[in-house]
C-alpha cells in the first residue's frame, strides 16, 4: 500500500471518530436537555392542574421538542457515522487536523490537492509520496478527544439533582402523578382536595354483635370542624375527639356495611366494614357413661361442663355450633373434636382424676373466640369398711362368735374368713361367707365351727371384705387378726377336772357361808330369848 493510501485511510478513521464523538456529545445533551424539559413540563402541569385541552398541547409540544432533540443529537450523528448522510470530506477533515497539529499546517491539504491533478507526472507522484511519507507518523485520530465531552455532564447533573432532591425529601409523588396526568391528557382530573380522610383502624372487620369504633383522621391544609358518615342512605355526624380526629361507633353490626365520609363538600372513597361471624355454641351437653360396677344410670347434663363423677366414667361432649370450624378442649391433655357437616362436634374421654379444662370455638377469622372454663371432680372408689365384734362361748370357753358389718360405696362382691397355723402362714384356708351384694350387709360367724383344726395348734384368723371395683381389681379391706388354739384331749380332760374342782370349792365355800349364817341366826335368837325373860 502506498503512503498516500495510508494517509487516506487515516483520514477516514478520523472522520469516523469525529462523528462518534458527535454522537457521544449528542447523547449527553439529549439526556440533559430532554430530561430537564420533561421536568419543566411536568412541573408546569403540577402547579397549574391544566384542563384536558391544555394538557394535550403540553403533551404534543413535549413530544415535538423531544423528537427534535433526538434528530439533532442522535439521529444525524448516527446517519453520518453509518454514511447514510453526507458529512465532512477529506479536505475538511485535513483542515480540522491542521488546526490541531501545527506541524501539519497545509501539508495535508496540499497532498490532497496534488492528488486531484489529472496529469500526474512521475515527478508529481514522487512528490505526493514524499509528502505522504512525512505525514505518515502523525496520529490523526488523537485530534479527537472523547474526554472533552465530560464538560457537558454538568448539564445532565441538573435534572438528576432535582429528581434526587425530590426523592429524599419524600416529594417524588409530584413527578409520577403529574406524569400520569400528562400522558393521559384526554382524561379530566380534579384538583386535590384541601384535606384527605384516613381510616386509622388496623382493619375494617367488626365482630358480630359487638360494637365497632371507627377511627378517622384528616390530613391536609384545611382541618374540618365537622365530619359525617353516610351508610344505608342515612348520614350521621362523627364525634370529634381532637382537631382533625373523629370517631363513630357502629352498634352491634350483623352484616357488612358500605360507608363513605364527607366534610366541607369533600367526599371520601367508599369503605366496607366487614362483619366476622362469631363461632358460638348453640347447644352443649355432656353424656356421662358410668362404670357398670357402680350400677348408676347413665346421665346427660345439658348446658354445663362441670360435674362430680365416679372414677372411670367415660365423658362424651356433644356440641352444636354456629359459624364454627373447630372446637377444642384445652387441659393437661387437650382434645380435638370430630365434626360432621351439620355443625355437630363430639369428643370423648374416660376420666380417672380431676379434670379442669376450657372449651373453645374457632373459625377462619377468630381463633379460640368463645372460651368456657369447667371443672370435673372425679370421686375415687373408697375401700370397703369392715367392723367386727368377737365373743367367746360362755359354756365351753373355746368357740369364738363374730358379729360383723360390712359396707361399700357402690356394692360388695364377697366376704371371706381366712385362717392358718400361726407357724405356717402359707397354709391358708379360705372360707367364703355369704353376704348381700348391696352397699351394706351383716353377718354372724363362729370359729372353729365345723372346721377341721389340729389339736394343740395355735391359729391366726381374720376376715376380708371385697368391693365390686373391677377397675382396681376389687379392692379389699382386712380385719384385725384374731388368735385361737384348739386344746388336746388331755388338756380338755384336765380342764374339766379343774372346772369340777373349782365347782366343789365353790360349793364348800357356800356350805361354810350357810353354816355361819345359821350360827349368826341362832345367836340372835338366844339374845332375843334372854331379853324376853328379863
Amino acid at each position: 500500500m502506498s503512503n498516500f493510501e495510508t494517509i487516506k485511510n487515516k483520514l477516514e478513521q478520523f472522520i469516523k471518530r469525529y462523528y462518534t464523538n458527535e454522537l457521544l456529545k449528542g447523547v449527553i445533551l439529549f439526556f440533559a436537555i430532554g430530561l430537564l424539559y420533561l421536568i419543566v413540563t411536568l412541573f408546569v402541569e403540577y402547579m397549574l392542574w391544566l384542563n384536558p385541552t391544555a394538557r394535550t398541547i403540553l403533551f404534543w409540544t413535549f413530544v415535538s421538542v423531544e423528537l427534535g432533540l433526538f434528530i439533532k443529537f442522535i439521529a444525524i450523528p448516527v446517519a453520518h457515522l453509518l454514511k447514510l448522510r453526507r458529512g465532512i470530506n477529506l479536505e475538511t477533515a485535513s483542515k480540522l487536523i491542521g488546526n490541531h497539529f501545527p506541524e501539519v499546517n497545509d501539508k495535508l491539504l496540499n497532498v490532497l490537492q496534488l492528488n486531484q491533478n489529472q496529469s500526474q507526472s512521475d515527478l508529481l507522484i514522487a512528490s505526493i509520496e514524499q509528502k505522504s511519507y512525512e505525514l505518515k507518523p502523525i496520529p490523526f485520530k488523537s485530534a479527537i478527544n472523547f474526554k472533552s465531552n465530560a464538560k457537558y455532564l454538568k448539564y445532565a447533573a441538573i435534572p438528576v439533582a432535582i429528581l434526587l432532591l425530590s426523592f429524599f425529601t419524600g416529594k417524588i409523588n409530584w413527578f409520577s402523578d403529574s406524569y400520569k396526568r400528562v400522558v393521559n391528557y384526554q382524561i379530566a382530573y380534579e384538583p386535590p382536595a384541601p384535606f384527605q380522610f384516613f381510616v386509622i383502624n388496623e382493619s375494617l372487620q367488626a365482630i358480630e354483635n359487638k360494637d365497632f369504633r371507627l377511627q378517622v383522621s384528616t390530613v391536609g391544609d384545611v382541618i374540618p370542624e365537622n365530619a359525617q358518615i353516610k351508610f344505608n342512605g342515612q348520614s350521621y355526624f362523627l364525634q370529634q375527639i381532637a382537631p382533625g380526629k373523629f370517631q363513630y361507633t357502629f352498634s352491634l353490626p350483623k352484616e357488612a356495611v358500605e360507608f363513605s365520609l364527607l366534610a366541607n363538600d369533600i367526599v371520601s372513597k367508599s369503605y366496607v366494614l366487614e362483619v366476622v361471624n362469631t363461632p358460638n355454641l348453640v347447644n352443649f351437653e355432656m353424656v356421662l357413661d358410668y362404670p357398670s360396677y357402680t350400677k348408676k344410670r347413665d346421665e346427660i347434663l345439658k348446658s354445663t361442663g362441670s360435674a362430680v363423677i365416679p372414677e372411670g366414667t367415660n365423658v362424651t361432649w356433644r356440641v352444636r355450633t354456629k359459624s364454627t370450624t373447630d372446637v377444642n378442649i384445652y387441659a393437661e391433655d387437650s382434645l380435638v373434636f370430630n365434626s360432621d357437616k351439620t355443625g355437630q362436634f363430639e369428643a370423648s374421654k374416660r376420666l380417672y382424676k380431676n379434670y379442669s379444662y376450657s372449651i373453645t370455638t374457632s373459625n377462619e377469622s377468630l381463633k379460640d373466640y368463645e372460651n368456657l372454663a369447667y371443672n370435673i371432680n372425679v370421686v375415687r372408689d373408697i375401700y370397703p369398711e369392715l367392723s367386727i365384734k368377737v365373743q367367746k362361748d360362755s359354756v365351753d370357753q373355746q368357740s369364738l362368735y363374730f358379729y360383723g358389718q360390712v359396707s361399700d360405696d357402690y356394692g360388695l362382691s364377697k366376704l371371706q374368713l381366712v385362717y392358718y397355723p400361726s407357724e405356717d402362714e402359707l397354709n391358708k384356708v379360705i372360707e367364703p361367707i355369704r353376704i348381700s351384694k348391696s352397699n351394706f350387709s351383716e353377718f354372724i360367724s363362729a370359729f372353729p365351727d365345723q372346721f377341721n383344726l389340729e389339736e394343740g395348734v395355735s391359729y391366726q384368723l381374720y376376715f376380708e371384705a371385697f368391693d365390686n371395683d373391677i377397675l382396681h381389681d376389687y379392692k379389699r379391706t382386712k380385719s384385725s387378726v384374731f388368735s385361737y388354739r384348739k386344746l388336746t384331749k388331755e388338756e380338755e380332760e384336765q380342764k374339766q377336772l379343774n372346772e369340777q374342782s373349782e365347782t366343789l370349792k365353790d360349793m364348800s365355800k357356800t356350805f361354810e357361808k350357810l353354816k355361819e349364817q345359821d350360827m349368826l341366826i341362832k345367836a340372835q335368837m338366844d339374845k332375843i330369848s334372854e331379853m324376853n325373860e328379863n
